[in-house]
């Protein structure tokens, strides 16, 4: 490395050193923005997470097989529009050895009647028929029925009883043994009740099923519904890195049909939280444009302190281009003492969020698992996960931040002439 290089590296060390506490302040500004966006990342990035792997869970697995007047007008969730052909659908995930339940989704009216409910009523419902026997190799539905949160027992083949999620059944005043209807239209558009019991009430890892879950045994939907053997969907379970075999049933589905990945299937989710990496870059941009003006400033003030200096260094035969380099270089040590204390400062206060997470319920004063901000549901102790990704950017955008925020102040400098510079130091 050439000589005036190691003097604008040392000139740009020795200037931090000398003025340690201005460095120090402005660092502290990059800092707490810094570890803000650490923060807030985390616990949406946590959130995404969490509801992502709820998804596959317990309602979309791999992808699932419907056919292509079903799923665009999934909506209406029509029975109209279900599987038929269902053995030559299964021969074909049999052969490719692929892990699969059929599950047939339908709307209906939840009755219940005053004694042992309180009063008389009804509330829509989408119900999800399975096969209490498959279910369990594609979800974990049934896996959540151990959880000492759940009452009763899960769904058994020919059972006409029902399995509710426990926000639900609490909303509605349920207990395991108390006698329902579900009113619906079957295939055939006739209007059919099934009287039946509540078998289950399930706590599960997902939201989504505690708050609306309705479930009925495959084989009962079947003959209430006069489906006659056909289901609306097959869900698939592929293991880790099986997107080439997702690609590759899907090439030999026969014509009609569509194999969903979870990308389609939540493809709102995914928006969602596309727009959430898009409003974090722009939070962090927001949060370091308003420290870059106190780099800025602190920037103006060291250079108009260090006229006469640099006066003498350009007097001395120092080019321009390197002056400007060695107020770039302590901008950037700027930036580099915020980065640095904002990731410490990010990551300690991070722990407690990975390991405890942030209790929103307390802090709302909201009972219960989850806190519902008009149809946005998260969980009331909602945790934080570790994104490297976050620390990197953050970082890197801290730095770059601050050896841009000099550029003014320095360029204002440099228009002045060798004797105005000497000259004004003076003064």
């Amino acid at each position: 490395m050439r000589a005036d290089t190691w003097l604008i590296l040392s000139l740009a060390l020795k200037n931090l050193m000398r003025y340690r506490r201005r460095t120090f302040i402005t660092g502290s500004v990059i800092a707490l923005g810094l570890m803000f966006y650490i923060l807030m990342d985390s616990l949406l990035l946590g959130w995404f997470t969490g509801t992502e792997r709820q998804y596959i869970d317990y309602q979309v697995a791999s992808g699932r097989i419907v056919t292509d007047e079903w799923w665009e007008d999934r909506e209406r969730l029509p029975l109209e529009y279900a599987i038929e052909d269902t053995a030559d659908i299964t021969k074909l995930l049999e052969e490719r050895q692929i892990t699969y339940t059929p599950r047939t989704d339908f709307m209906a009216d939840l009755i219940f009647y005053r004694d042992p409910f309180p009063e008389d009523g009804s509330y829509q419902v989408a119900v999800t028929a399975l096969d209490p026997l498959m279910d369990g190799e594609v979800f974990r539905l049934a896996e959540s029925m151990k959880n000492p949160d759940s009452r009763g027992s899960f769904l058994q083949p020919g059972d006409p009883g029902i399995l509710v999620g426990n926000v639900l059944a609490d909303k509605l005043h349920m207990q395991v043994g108390y006698p329902v209807g579900l009113e619906f239209t079957t295939r055939e558009g006739y209007r059919q009740v099934l009287d039946a019991r509540v078998a289950g009430i399930i706590k599960s890892g997902s939201h989504m099923v505690n708050l609306s879950g309705v479930f009925i045994s495959l084989d009962t939907a079947d003959r209430y519904l006069a489906l006659e053997g056909a289901v609306t969907g097959y869900s698939i379970l592929l293991p880790p890195g099986g997107k080439s075999r997702l690609r590759e049933l899907e090439a030999n589905l026969p014509g009609g049909y569509r194999l969903l990945g979870y990308e389609e299937i939540a493809s709102e989710f995914i928006a969602m939280q596309e727009m959430e990496s898009g409003g974090m870059g722009v939070f962090l941009f927001i949060i370091f444009i308003i420290a870059s003006v106190g780099v800025s400033n602190t920037m103006m003030m060291a250079v108009f302190e260090r006229r006469r200096e640099i006066g003498m260094m350009r007097a001395q035969g120092l080019s321009d281009r390197k002056i400007r380099v060695m107020f770039y270089l302590e901008a950037a040590g700027i930036g580099v003492v915020g980065a640095l204390l904002g990731l410490l400062l990010g990551a300690l206060l991070n722990i407690p969020l990975v390991n405890l997470g942030l209790n929103y319920g307390a802090m709302l004063k909201v009972d219960g698992d989850v806190v519902d901000f008009g149809g946005l549901v998260i969980d009331s102790r909602m945790k934080g996960v570790w994104s490297l990704k976050s620390f990197v950017y953050g970082a890197v955008f801290a730095v770059t931040v601050s050896s841009l925020a000099s550029f003014f102040p320095v360029r204002r400098m440099m228009k002045e002439e060798v004797h105005e510079n000497l000259r004004r130091g003076m003064g």
